[in-house]
């Protein structure tokens, strides 16, 4: 926990957001371990779902996995599904969207050193190499290979009516 508020340079909100990610993280773990475990764990995931959505306005799911040095600028609006994975040195900004789609529940699997600019949406089974940047607006639908900068919407078509 100490890499994950350096590397969000001890900023008040940031680090707040991970340290109760990472304690909501590991209640969700041991919470499947035993039965015992749901008395204690469950009232602080469902307090974490509370404080994060309601009063912070983010949804970083406790079952999400995410690794070392984990960066968030401006935490707005981010939401991050629970089957994601994210390696280490990851980065994100507001409005980030990570999850699955539709009914399907596939969710990414994220690379170390990725890093993600403001409104990016990522859904569906696929798989950011490492070292990968993706730009702002951008909506990432397929898998990106190693140490590659992704920019751009996917949608292309346009109908006229």
């Amino acid at each position: 926990m100490l890499e994950d508020l350096r590397a969000n340079s001890w900023s008040l909100r940031p680090c707040c957001m991970v340290l109760a990610y990472r304690i909501a993280h590991f209640c969700s773990v041991w919470r499947k371990k035993n039965v015992i475990n749901n008395l204690w764990a469950a009232p602080v995931i469902l307090l974490y779902r509370f404080i994060t959505e309601c009063l912070f306005g983010y949804e970083i799911q406790a079952g999400a996995t995410i690794g070392r040095r984990f960066t968030i600028h401006h935490g707005y609006a981010v939401v991050i599904n629970k089957f994601v994975v994210a390696g280490d040195d990851f980065t994100i900004r507001h409005g980030v969207t990570i999850g699955n789609r539709g009914k399907n529940l596939a969710c990414p699997v994220i690379g170390n050193g990725v890093e993600l600019g403001a409104h990016v949406v990522i859904i569906g089974g696929i798989t950011l190499g490492n070292n990968v940047i993706v730009g702002a607006g951008s909506v990432v639908l397929d898998s990106v290979p190693d140490g590659a900068l992704v920019v751009g919407q996917k949608a292309q078509i346009k109908v006229i009516k």
